[in-house]
């Protein structure tokens, strides 16, 4: 009974935030507020638990920063009534995919068909403002959900195989990618900066879980899949002028590396959860610093949009040092978990050289995107106001974090296991072991 209390308290929080916010509604400043303490206290009730983890969770990676990824996400919002349904719904998702993550057997299955599900209704509710492909991700989104369902009834490998389907959707993977990238390019306020981190982590969790069982056919088909994934992602980022559109698919072509990678190698090392959540969350701050500059200047693309270095300093600064994260090089996040997962024994050596290949080409298109955001000619139209003290500080924690992901060393691995490993370093700190 005990443990039961340990597994309802982190879900009850944020979903009962969710609902008390709506009395609350008629006052922007005051909802976001009152959001921004329901995701602290989740994080609160987590840190809490760190003396007897529920055993659910014991092997999740990084489970605590989900909340923290909510609040960063909301910090930086302007207190505009636009924004509170995207608060509301942070906050309902929050609670749901910590449903997800400390649920048990078929609960948590039910939870992530209803997370899908939402999403699923929210890309609907604004699908006119899409620069992707709306209905293909509410198509995506809607399959996922069925298919989560179907496992509930089925028996394995059926179950097994729709499961990582509904685990391709959330952690992208072509071609079922289409309702990730819809969420990051057509969702208003924090909400893409937030399913972002949120979307892969629930997805990883079920493919950690699924693993061990995968059928043989599943395993060759995720290595062919993972690597045409990686290249035409980084295909797609190549062609892009919409910044949101162009990290939507940069992420498709990381997140199909860790794809193979663990098909290929059948590990899962902290490497692995240190490479995901760094991507998650430099993902999130790029999300966050181009939401600044659409509420000065609105959705453009990068041509509209030149020489921001000068005017704006501490976002041009802020950018880089993200790009510098983006494209894998140290002391950030996305570097040890990269070269760790390429100096794993048991990798192949043509799939190494495939994830150095997509490597190089994501470094072309983020120092593009850098280039012509921070350097041109200015448009003598544009009114140039850097960075707010509370537009800056998301961006500075989430640097922060990522150079703590980078120089904090992984412990507690076990080579050569499919489970997840019983804790690395950044768990330690997020369960306070």
């Amino acid at each position: 009974m005990a443990e039961g209390f340990s597994l309802a308290l982190p879900v009850v929080v944020p979903l009962a935030g969710a609902a008390s916010g709506v009395a609350i509604w008629s006052k922007p400043r005051a909802l976001k507020v009152w959001a921004l303490l329901v995701s602290l206290a989740s994080f609160v009730t987590l840190v809490a638990l760190s003396g007897n983890p529920p055993a659910s969770a014991a092997g999740m990676p990084f489970l605590a920063l989900v909340p923290v990824a909510a609040f960063l996400s909301l910090l930086g919002q302007s207190p505009h009534e636009d924004n509170r349904a995207a608060w509301v719904m942070t906050l309902l998702l929050l609670g749901l995919g910590l449903g997800v993550l400390v649920g048990r057997d078929g609960i948590g299955l039910i939870l992530l068909a209803l997370i899908l599900s939402l999403v699923s209704l929210v890309i609907h509710r604004y699908r006119a403002r899409s620069v992707s492909h709306p209905w293909w991700g509410i198509g995506t989104c809607a399959l996922g959900a069925v298919c989560l369902i179907v496992a509930l009834l089925a028996t394995p490998p059926a179950a097994t195989v729709a499961q990582l389907v509904a685990c391709a959707i959330l952690l992208p993977l072509a071609p079922l990618h289409g309702g990730y990238v819809a969420a990051l390019a057509g969702l208003p306020g924090n909400l893409p900066a937030f399913l972002a981190f949120l979307l892969p982590v629930l997805g990883y969790s079920g493919l950690l879980i699924l693993s061990p069982g995968m059928p043989e056919a599943a395993v060759n088909a995720l290595i062919i899949l993972g690597l045409a994934g990686a290249f035409y992602g980084s295909l797609k980022a190549l062609t892009q002028s919409r910044v949101r559109l162009l990290l939507a698919y940069a992420n498709l072509s990381f997140f199909s590396i860790l794809w193979w990678y663990v098909a290929a190698t059948r590990t899962a090392p902290p490497q692995a959860s240190i490479y995901l959540v760094a991507v998650g969350l430099v993902t999130s701050g790029f999300l966050l610093a181009w939401h600044a500059v659409q509420a000065r200047y609105g959705d453009s693309d990068l041509r509209a949009i030149r020489g921001l270095a000068h005017p704006m300093p501490l976002f041009a600064t802020l950018l880089f040092l993200l790009a510098l994260a983006a494209m894998g090089l140290p002391p950030f996040g996305v570097f040890s978990g990269f070269m760790g997962l390429l100096l794993t024994p048991a990798l192949p050596l043509s799939g190494a050289l495939v994830a150095v290949l997509v490597w190089l080409v994501a470094s072309w298109y983020i120092l593009s995107l850098v280039h012509r955001l921070l350097f041109g000619r200015h448009r003598p139209d544009l009114r140039y106001e850097d960075l707010r003290q509370a537009e800056a500080w998301p961006l500075v924690l989430i640097v922060l974090m990522l150079t703590a992901l980078g120089l904090v060393p992984p412990r507690g691995a076990e080579p050569g296991t499919l489970a997840p490993p019983a804790r690395t370093a950044a768990e330690s700190l997020l369960w306070n072991r």
